[in-house]
């Protein structure tokens, strides 16, 4: 029997790699897990994702009752250190212990992969009509503030201020944003996650700065992020302070704010983050195929030809389920427009996932079969080995009662 430890660290080090630990963790992570997954009705996925998993902690509701529970980052953080301390390190080293060493390398891997995936991965799309191309993809959930020189018409330098550097502003809480490239510098301040512009005339008593006689209105999240639509007041100061012009921005806006400083016109808009893609996509064809006597889509597909930089082109067929891959960049095939119903161009929506970890589950699940079958089949050749054992046992034994037997019966007929 191991030795209990008797230092504070030694105490320390046992928990953390032990089973116990463990278990309490699966526990927390299932609870996260529903109680989410029930929340998804009224906040949708993304908000969700957020509260629950990429976080310290969480308020979780179950019903009328409320609970802190450890979230995603802290239960993650234990779990990974349980596993390589109780799963890796403390675990005795023999042949029957290979398998559940091998099952535990194929999680660690996972959970790097994740890791990987939730540091480096970007999801979003790309909305082409036919013959229309792109190289960028706009996140759906992620927003950022750009500067660039209206002026110039190539090799467009922009200046990018993220949402997380501004979504915090409530109220009349203000944050100055300085760049030496720049002429003026950017005051912002109230941000929404979700609002329309709105006339302050007839509507009461604005709830917001008024600018050219319209305010921005704070309306509900949106179930689906995507659909939601962030709003900020911004004000250029100008070199030395000398003129201040205040406006506010808004993501449908669909022409950005001009600001003429240091002799030049420059444009700011608030838009979804954008990334570019290694190639550019031109939609050849779009193509819907409906259930019979129904305008409901079987299936739907887009005839694409992915661009190189060098000039180089290749026809690629992007249909659900069959997207296309190059590298660490996914592009499904998502949605398409206009709705049922209304009438317009037809269009492609293509999801794009960039997610340099995309092939580590395969990696990580192989694996973890590996060890599982290496337990398993040792297990297997234990059983195998014992039963043989015992056949030969009886076998022994048997013959021995047979010699005494005829023993036996010999001396009887002497």
């Amino acid at each position: 029997m191991a030795k209990k430890p008797t230092t504070l660290l030694g105490r320390i080090y046992a928990t953390l790699g032990s089973y116990w630990l463990a278990v309490a963790l699966l526990v927390n992570l299932f609870l996260l897990t529903w109680l989410g997954t029930l929340e998804q009705v009224d906040k949708g996925i993304h908000r969700v994702q957020e509260e629950y998993f990429e976080s310290w902690w969480v308020l979780a509701k179950a019903g009328p009752v409320r609970m802190w529970l450890p979230g995603g980052y802290i239960t993650m953080g234990l779990f990974t250190m349980n596993l390589l301390i109780g799963g890796l390190v403390r675990i005795r080293k023999t042949r029957r212990t290979a398998g559940v060493i091998v099952a535990h390398i194929g999680i660690a891997l996972m959970m790097v992969g994740g890791l990987i995936e939730h540091a480096t991965s970007k999801y979003g799309r790309v909305l082409l009509f036919e013959g229309q191309s792109d190289d960028q993809f706009e996140e759906y959930a992620g927003w950022e503030l750009v500067i660039w020189d209206a002026s110039e018409r190539t090799g467009v330098t922009e200046y990018l201020i993220p949402e997380e550097d501004f979504d915090d502003l409530e109220g009349d809480d203000q944050r100055r944003f300085e760049r030496d490239e720049l002429p003026f510098d950017l005051v912002l301040s109230r941000f929404f996650h979700n609002c329309q512009p709105r006339r302050a005339v007839g509507s009461g008593i604005p709830t917001a700065p008024v600018v050219e006689d319209y305010f921005l209105e704070a309306l509900p999240r949106e179930i689906e992020e995507e659909r939601d639509f962030r709003g900020l007041y911004v004000a250029a100061v100008t070199e030395g302070g000398a003129e201040v012009v205040e406006t506010f921005l808004w993501g449908r806006r669909p022409i950005p704010w001009t600001v003429e400083a240091g002799g030049r016109d420059w444009a700011v808009a608030l838009r979804r983050k954008v990334h570019s893609m290694p190639f550019s996509l031109r939609l050849e064809k779009f193509t819907k195929d409906d259930h019979p006597g129904m305008t409901m889509a079987r299936s739907f597909s887009s005839d694409v030809t992915k661009i190189f930089p060098d000039g180089t082109e290749e026809a690629v067929h992007i249909r659900m389920n069959e997207p296309l891959r190059d590298g660490g960049l996914v592009v499904y095939q998502a949605s398409y427009g206009p709705p049922e119903g209304q009438s317009g161009e037809p269009y492609s929506v293509l999801a794009v996932s960039r997610n340099p970890s995309d092939r580590m589950p395969w990696i990580a699940v192989s694996v973890i079969a590996l060890g599982l079958a290496l337990a398993m089949f040792d297990r297997l050749f234990e059983f195998i080995k014992r039963e043989r054992g015992k056949r030969d046992r009886a076998a022994s034994s048997g013959s021995g009662k047979t010699k005494v037997a005829d023993a036996v019966r010999e001396e009887a007929v002497a």
